[in-house]
């Protein structure tokens, strides 16, 4: 094992190129180029401009720290270890960085411009992807990382960070029966995908989705009192479970975004469900339970079924439903629990409802054997 830096601004990184390669920071040119047990390194005496991978680019482990020099991929590039943006522009183009670990949590000015591209990660019982601070951290084009360990044990931790919203990251987590979690308490994604895991998603703090949520077919979410957020602006966001239970709070919180589920929800009997913004779609023809339906906010609301004209059923097994600010079309309420929706407190009755209370009985006549007696319930 070796460790290289780049020296010499523009150049090619691929296997043959030796002129940008030292042993030393600021040296001289000549030596290399790195193999795939190598150590590379890109800093303050990198010089300026782009360096370009070309097909046969190798190292294990990388670390990018050059506010006048770009990485830019001209080819796929695979490290077995740890890549590190420290600071700079890292360009992926069409391409795929896959790498164990990607680091970049800190003040620098630093951008991923992801194009087309994606970052893999391959690693496991670590934190993979550690984006807890994205200060000064711009990121640009379709953001897509993928998690791809195929094993059972350890816990992958993933790390998103506070990104605005239109930055993003999409995280595949596509194999492996092991956990994923998150520590930072404000983790971000935009789609959420486990297709293909089998393991458990634990809440390590809450975590915020601004796009859909598709749980994997066998997977296990773990029994939390931290919420699952639905947040954003955009139009439509799915829910698909697959069959999983979620035992988590979940809350709606997209000003103008409509959360359609897919399939059944079936939620732990002791979550709330709360929609605070925007339009939740039940499944149409289905049976969805849930813990505890609430609202908050004063903005209107709206609960229906994914297919106008077609119930779905709602299903609390105990409890007083009352919500607020609350528009309700094609949802059968059943299960057990009494489902107050009192227009008084600004619902809206839309049609084709059963098992819903809209009004208020007041001065109702009760008959008794011995007399007639009128009393306010």
């Amino acid at each position: 094992m070796a460790t290289y830096f780049w020296v010499g601004g523009t150049g090619t990184w691929n296997n043959s190129n030796t002129a940008n390669w030292s042993l030393l920071s600021g040296g001289i040119g000549g030596a290399g180029p790195p193999i795939s047990t190598d150590i590379v390194n890109f800093d303050t005496n990198s010089g300026s401009g782009t360096c370009t991978t070309a097909a046969g680019s190798a190292c294990a482990t990388a670390t990018f720290n050059s506010a006048t020099l770009g990485l830019t991929l001209g080819a796929a590039h695979t490290m077995s270890g740890t890549f590190t943006l420290t600071q700079g522009t890292l360009s992926l183009g069409s391409f795929a960085l896959t790498c164990n670990i990607f680091i970049s949590s800190n003040s620098n000015t630093r951008s991923i411009a992801f194009g087309t591209g994606n970052i893999t990660l391959t690693g496991n019982a670590a934190r993979i992807l550690d984006l807890r601070t994205v200060t000064n951290l711009t990121v640009t084009g379709t953001p897509i990382i993928n998690s791809t360990y195929a094993g059972s044990t350890g816990t992958r931790t993933i790390e998103t960070g506070a990104l605005p919203e239109a930055q993003t990251i999409s995280v595949n987590v596509t194999a492996g029966a092991d956990i994923v979690t998150n520590t930072s308490t404000t983790a971000r994604f935009k789609n959420l995908n486990f297709t293909g895991f089998t393991g458990t998603f634990n809440a390590g703090n809450a975590q915020s989705i601004y796009g859909n949520l598709t749980l994997g077919s066998g997977m296990t979410v773990g029994a939390s009192t931290v919420t699952l957020a639905f947040v954003g602006s955009a139009a439509t966001q799915t829910i698909t479970t697959n069959g999983v239970s979620v035992d988590r709070p979940i809350n709606f919180s997209g000003v103008g975004s409509t959360f359609a589920f897919q399939d059944a929800i079936t939620q732990g009997s002791t979550r709330a469900f709360t929609i605070t913004n925007g339009t939740v779609q039940l499944k149409a023809g289905v049976t969805s339970t849930v813990g505890s339906l609430t609202t908050s906010s004063t903005n209107q609301k709206f609960l229906q079924s994914t297919l106008a004209g077609t119930q779905a059923t709602l299903s609390q097994a105990t409890g007083t439903v009352s919500v607020g600010y609350l528009t309700i079309k094609d949802i059968n309420a059943t299960g057990g629990a009494t489902f107050n929706a009192y227009t008084v407190n600004n619902n809206v009755n839309a049609g084709n409802n059963l098992g819903w209370d809209f009004f208020a009985q007041l001065g109702k006549t009760i008959f008794t054997r011995r007399k007639e007696k009128r009393v306010l319930i």
